[in-house]
């Protein structure tokens, strides 16, 4: 199916065909600049709701250039329905799945993929997975893009590991659209049907590689399907650049941060794209990272990108490494960017006993983020709020906050 996409500065509603039932996105049936003033006012709202944010100052919300074919990961389930194999998200407040044919939040190629990946387990008669009776074998597709190199890897969830159909069509897979960026073809285990997570303990090597090379902003990375990073690679660069101008103080000015001299702490720092970037402008940053895989690759991207002198990755504890740093001496500040869920209270008093100067909250929950805002209150200063649309069309808003030391 081929669709006539409007120029992103569109003032009308975008059409898709699975609109409305599906749930992977929420918000084609506005014009984007009402879907942002509204995701504002959102924020707004969550603040309103506590006495201590309600001088907050919070500024313009920065939306997307291009609101739609940004998605540079996918994770969908495959189900049966009458007419067949099906595979897509699933209907809003729902475990049935819309067939997809097509997204326009999704970039192409993972749309393809996915197209690809049903045509051929359909051909190769592959039993789809069914928890209620234990029965089948392929679960979820998982992919990404590299931001930066194009390369594209798959993963297949699978119920267990041997299976020749699977491999078969980590093949067939490699070879239809290995000119089109495919480097590899993985295969993850989840024999668990008690948990709802869709990714499983172990991860496997089906077919070419079980990674993706990225250039993110001039950084050199190396990460796996595992790897948690942000949907929208162009606005993870302006949540970065905001981030690093807190940090510098300078976030009503533009240009490179001057970060020299500065010790800096990042917690819950991922694949490391803030610590890589702070280390970058002159800092000395330690990043905290509970995911040991996300730790290797943040330490092969300060070893390849030159920066090992000025950034360490530490796998762990958030609150304990924090409270063995701050006795190490004066920080001048941490970043923390939490799951939806936000901070736990033992973190949050952990900073405020800690030896930081100022702390920079980045959030994708406006909710937690104004409950965290306010215990935080008790011993800091609230700078600046900046909302960002990381995730354009859909409910979900990113948030990033200043807070000093009186």
């Amino acid at each position: 199916m081929s669709l006539s996409l409007p120029a992103p500065s569109t003032t009308e509603p975008v059409r898709c065909p699975h609109f409305g039932p599906c749930g992977g996105c929420t918000s084609l049936d506005l014009p984007y600049g009402e879907e942002v003033r509204a995701k504002e006012e959102k924020l707004r709202t969550a603040f309103s709701r506590h006495e201590a944010l309600a001088r907050a100052p919070i500024l313009p919300i920065l939306g997307a250039t291009e609101p739609l074919l940004y998605r540079n990961s996918i994770k969908v389930p495959f189900g049966w329905s009458r007419e067949g194999m099906v595979a897509g998200f699933f209907e809003r407040r729902s475990h049935h799945i819309v067939d997809l044919e097509t997204c326009l939040i999704q970039h192409p190629k993972l749309t393809a993929l996915l197209l690809a990946t049903k045509q051929i387990a359909m051909q190769l008669k592959i039993a789809i997975h069914d928890p209620a009776s234990g029965r089948g074998i392929l679960r979820h597709l998982v992919a990404r893009i590299g931001e930066g190199t194009g390369e594209m890897l798959a993963g297949l969830v699978v119920q267990a590991q041997g299976y020749g159909k699977i491999r078969g069509l980590a093949l067939k897979l490699m070879e239809k659209l290995g000119k089109e960026g495919l480097v590899g073809v993985v295969q993850n285990i989840h024999a668990d049907d008690e948990d709802h997570a869709i990714l499983g303990p172990e991860t496997l090597p089906l077919a070419g590689r079980a990674y993706l090379d990225e250039n993110s902003d001039g950084l050199k990375m190396r990460t796996s399907l595992q790897s948690f990073v942000q949907v929208n690679a162009a606005q993870a660069h302006v949540l970065y650049g905001e981030v690093l101008r807190l940090l510098d103080g300078s976030f009503h000015a533009q240009g490179r941060p001057n970060l020299e001299g500065k010790r800096i702490v990042d917690l819950f720092c991922g694949v490391g794209p803030i610590a890589l970037r702070a280390a970058r402008a002159g800092a000395l940053v330690e990043g905290i990272e509970y995911s040991e895989d996300a730790v290797r690759s943040a330490r092969f991207a300060a070893k390849h990108n030159g920066l090992e002198s000025r950034v360490a990755f530490h796998a762990g504890d958030a609150t304990q490494h924090l409270d063995k740093l701050s006795a190490k001496g004066p920080i001048d500040a941490v970043v923390v960017d939490p799951p939806r869920r936000g901070l736990s209270e033992k973190l949050i008093a952990s900073l405020i006993a800690s030896s930081t100067k100022q702390v920079v909250y980045v959030s994708c929950d406006p909710f937690t983020f104004a409950r965290d805002l306010t215990l935080l209150s008790e011993r800091f200063e609230i700078a600046v709020v900046r909302p960002i649309d990381l995730f354009p069309r859909t409910l979900h808003l990113e948030t990033v906050a200043l807070l000093r030391r009186p």
